[in-house]
């Protein structure tokens, strides 16, 4: 009898204390779903695949995997008389977004028989392709002088398009121009004293931002001025450098500190990967040393011109930021984003972060949130040989 019981035991042990078939859904149970088809990078749970049921779903809130394009399936766990079951579910992640068009020419020019190369120095960006395509539609003859009336294609791995309308000329031989000169042409510059007497009040503080382009910089000077922030460049990498300090950072930092000004930092920079910007994050929280910031450390992306040879897509240029964060978090810092108003309306996904806004303009109508704005980068200023730009920082 004994070995009977222990039979039992173990059989209940190794089954769980199941004696039923949790995949196999009881008649009574009714899971009816939506049309599971859901755009790629959405933000989506279990609850989002179903429309109605009859029963209680355990893991309604678990999120479905949505940042790879393709069939996928995924497990629904609910509960029906007091047992677990389990429904496997398929469901689909498309992309049916367009590509953007960050920089296209939409005129070109060249000499008969000459080869041309439409698509050098395109800048495009999608929101989930990395190396979408460029192309040429509609007919031309580079061997017959005239004028022609093409559209850029630009076109993503799953068959979305934009089209931008190009003018070609084919000439027999380069036209000549007369010789133009601008005779309005009048060299601008804004002072210092004229900024703060038009932007300051009790809610707004002014400042400045540098680099080792103002060379060396008399931050006392600066402060008397009525300076009262600094942003400085900390360091500085591209397509063909490594991150590496601004030679002046040290040097600008102490000397800001010392003059009494508030001080932040920001980083320029190209990383495409999450492995080039973990590196690029730990150089800066190494060189920082855990100095007290008075603002969030800027991420400065600018290289548009070359977007393509990054190869990344909209969601992966805010990733770089995200993982910044997460190494820079680690000694209290948080991260601000620096971008001109149009980059920031046109390319910049929508993001938690801090804004400082990049427009020159008396008055911006940038309709987002910033707390800094950067209003001109001629600005003349005490304590600086040459221009400097100009900021105004929002008491929050």
């Amino acid at each position: 009898m004994k070995k009977y019981i222990m039979l039992f035991l173990l059989i209940l042990l190794l089954t769980g204390c199941k004696f039923y078939d949790e995949y196999k859904m009881p008649e009574e149970v009714s899971i009816e779903l939506n049309d599971n088809t859901f755009e790629v990078y959405s933000v989506k749970t279990i609850n989002d695949l179903i429309s109605d049921t009859n029963v209680e779903i355990t893991n309604s809130d678990k999120k479905l995997k949505t940042n790879k394009i393709g069939e996928k399936e995924i497990e629904i766990e609910y509960k029906y008389k007091k047992r677990d079951y389990k429904y496997i579910v398929n469901y689909e992640i498309v992309d049916t977004e367009s590509p953007f068009i960050i920089r296209l020419s939409s005129y070109r020019s060249t000499l008969v028989n000459e080869e041309i190369d439409f698509c050098e120095g395109a800048s495009f960006i999608d929101n989930y392709d990395r190396e979408p395509t460029c192309s040429i539609t509609g007919d031309y003859d580079l061997s017959i002088p005239n004028t022609y009336y093409l559209k850029y294609e630009v076109k993503d791995q799953s068959g979305n398009i934009t089209n931008k309308d190009l003018t070609l000329d084919v000439f027999e031989e380069w036209p000549i121009y007369d010789d133009y000169e601008d005779d309005d042409y009048e060299e601008t510059y804004t002072l210092f004293s004229k900024f703060k007497k038009k932007y300051k009040t009790d809610d707004v503080m002014l400042g400045i931002d540098v680099s080792f382009w103002q060379g060396d910089i008399d931050f006392e000077a600066v402060k008397d001025a009525g300076a009262e922030f600094v942003i400085i460049r900390m360091a500085y990498s591209d397509l063909e450098t490594e991150i590496d300090l601004d030679s002046k950072f040290n040097q600008n930092l102490k000397a800001a500190k010392d003059a009494g000004l508030l001080v932040g930092v920001y980083i320029y920079t190209s990383a495409n990967t999450k492995e080039e910007a973990i590196k690029q994050a730990k150089f800066i929280k190494k060189n920082l040393n855990k100095v007290k910031l008075d603002f969030p450390i800027v991420y400065d992306f600018e290289d548009w011109r070359d977007f393509n040879t990054l190869k990344m897509n909209s969601h992966d240029l805010l990733e770089r930021v995200n993982e910044y964060k997460s190494i820079l978090k680690e000694d209290g810092y948080d991260m601000m984003i620096y971008g001109s108003k149009w980059y920031l309306e046109n390319v910049w996904l929508p993001y938690d972060y801090d804004t400082w806004l990049a427009h020159y303009t008396d008055e911006t109508d940038y309709q987002g949130d910033y707390i800094l704005w950067q209003v001109t980068n001629d600005g003349l200023i005490d304590g600086i040989y040459g221009y400097v730009d100009l900021d105004i920082y929002y008491k929050k």
